[in-house]
């Protein structure tokens, strides 16, 4: 009997060992910030938000979780003391905390250029969140929207505002809601106390500001912007975490080169490169990643796509799969999508 319950306390020992592993080794991820980290005009927002897209990108070994709260700021500003603005008087950053996480991804400023705006209660409110994340985990990554989102409800042209858009008839208004003359500033401050607490900005405009589609109501993404927002972030992530990807493969079906990915976790694609005949190379756009369990098809045509988020169309020929190779570079390219020697449309 004494063998026998030796034997099974040193079974319970390692099954409890194996566990703590498990769980030591996740990754934790905090998205905090305000209605688009909360997926707000998102109806399935629980998994096609951009922090459940994410999740989804990164795959086991991580887990990450929302914290996103609608209207909230980073300034903490006594006349909206009373409409609970700032995020630091949220239970979602106070679970934030709690969570001691191993990244936090920052979405605040954007309602923060209101008529309530105050350059020194913003970067106050900022240092602020920043420093009790940093207190919660000293290891954790801190990573923030350095340049924030569109907002197209802002006139066509002028800074910060690619234009009024509103779905589904995307028609231009010309109306200023009032925050363009602040949202500069406010990125400049951002910049000033992330590098206070080396903390990575990533540029959450310039990809998404080409596209009225994405948002419904001129200022929150909907599905399809979240899934762009993740794949933005999980680019920004890749080298920090020095995440291990799955490796991509690819065929040649008809006019077409499909390379598809069947890991679990994201590929970023940019960190690859096809070499075709008369050494023409195709080079994947900015930020191009596939998700685990697709493809991306790339048409042998006329044209050829710098956007990484429409379909990829390669001016070249070539009729045998041996034409064609894949290969990782040891460093991205820096421009976009490009084919050395036969122009570029």
């Amino acid at each position: 009997m004494k063998i026998g319950k030796w034997i099974g306390r040193a079974i319970c020992l390692l099954l409890a060992g194996s566990a703590l592993q498990v769980w030591a080794e996740t990754t934790k991820v905090a998205c905090v910030g305000d209605s688009i980290t909360f997926g707000y005009g998102i109806g399935a927002r629980e998994t096609m938000g951009y922090p459940a897209v994410l999740g989804k990108l990164l795959g086991p070994g991580y887990e990450v979780k929302n914290f996103g709260n609608s209207g909230k700021t980073a300034g903490d500003y006594p006349s909206q003391k009373k409409n609970g603005r700032w995020y630091g008087d949220t239970p979602q950053y106070k679970d934030s905390v709690a969570y001691a996480a191993d990244v936090y991804i920052c979405n605040l400023g954007i309602n923060d250029t209101g008529s309530w705006w105050d350059a020194r209660l913003f970067e106050q409110g900022y240092d602020k969140l920043l420093t009790a994340w940093h207190k919660a985990n000293p290891k954790a990554h801190l990573l923030a929207w350095g340049k924030l989102g569109p907002d197209f409800r802002g006139p066509a042209g002028k800074k910060a505002f690619p234009g009024n858009v509103f779905a589904p008839d995307y028609k231009f208004s010309g109306t200023d809601n009032g925050s363009s003359a602040r949202r500069g500033d406010a990125e400049k401050l951002i910049s000033r106390v992330g590098g206070k607490h080396k903390v990575k900005l990533f540029d959450a405009y310039t990809a998404m500001a080409s596209k009225p589609q994405w948002y419904g109501d001129g200022l929150h993404p909907n599905a399809s912007g979240a899934r762009r927002l993740a794949e933005i972030t999980f680019a920004k992530l890749v080298p920090v975490l020095k995440i291990k990807q799955p490796v991509p493969v690819m065929k040649k079906e008809d006019d077409q080169l499909v390379i598809s990915n069947s890991g679990e976790t994201g590929i970023l694609m940019e960190m690859y490169a096809i070499s075709g005949p008369g050494r023409a190379v195709f080079v994947f756009g900015k930020d191009t990643v596939l998700h685990p369990g697709e493809e991306i098809g790339i048409t042998l045509g006329e044209k050829t796509a710098n956007d990484p988020t429409e379909k990829l169309c390669w001016k070249v020929s070539g009729t045998q799969e041996t034409d064609f190779q894949l290969r990782p570079l040891k460093k991205p390219f820096p421009s976009e999508n490009k084919v050395p020697g036969q122009g570029r449309d």
